[in-house]
């Protein structure tokens, strides 16, 4: 007997969805290439968490940049938040040798500043607009992520998740 036609549709609707799936599940979304790597790193200004200044990543030229992007509701920000603010006193507020720069997403003003004093954030920090403007020029498109800059302000590595001291020592060996 003849099978019909809307018999092999079905098959092959449902294999195409399992070779789909198959595929989704093998690829690793934090391996995503960013197209800002190896191109000048978009500037921004942004008044500082603290509401004390304002600053704009133009003015670090001349000095490696670790620029995070986190929030306060963020689970995988709140395992990094140690580690980035070991490896700030470290490097960056003892010996000066980097800039480190976290930028609160989509997140209020007063729930970033508790997450900054609870997890002992010191180095320089602010909130994105509304709109989320910086995070737009960047394509972030989850957090935590983070650029590695240059001292010429060129963007020479992107992390995407929870980044640790070993990733970092390693990309800034060559400036610290």
């Amino acid at each position: 007997m003849w099978i019909s036609w809307k018999f092999w549709a079905v098959w092959v609707f449902v294999l195409g969805l399992i070779t789909l799936l198959a595929f989704g599940f093998t690829t690793d979304p934090k391996k995503v290439p960013s197209p800002l790597v190896g191109k000048p790193a978009p500037d921004f200004e942004v008044t500082s968490l603290n509401g004390e200044h304002k600053f704009s990543l133009s003015d670090f030229k001349g000095k490696p940049v670790l620029l995070n992007f986190w929030a306060s509701w963020c689970a995988e920000c709140r395992t990094e938040a140690g580690i980035l603010a070991d490896f700030h006193q470290k490097h960056g507020t003892n010996t000066e040798q980097f800039v480190m720069v976290g930028i609160a997403i989509q997140d209020t003003p007063e729930n970033a500043k508790a997450f900054a004093r609870h997890f002992g954030k010191t180095y320089l920090l602010g909130l994105d607009d509304e709109a989320g403007n910086i995070a737009l020029d960047y394509g972030i498109y989850g957090i935590p992520e983070s650029f590695f800059i240059d001292p010429e302000g060129k963007i020479f590595y992107k992390k995407i998740g929870v980044v640790t001291t070993e990733l970092m020592e390693q990309q800034f060996k060559p400036f610290l």
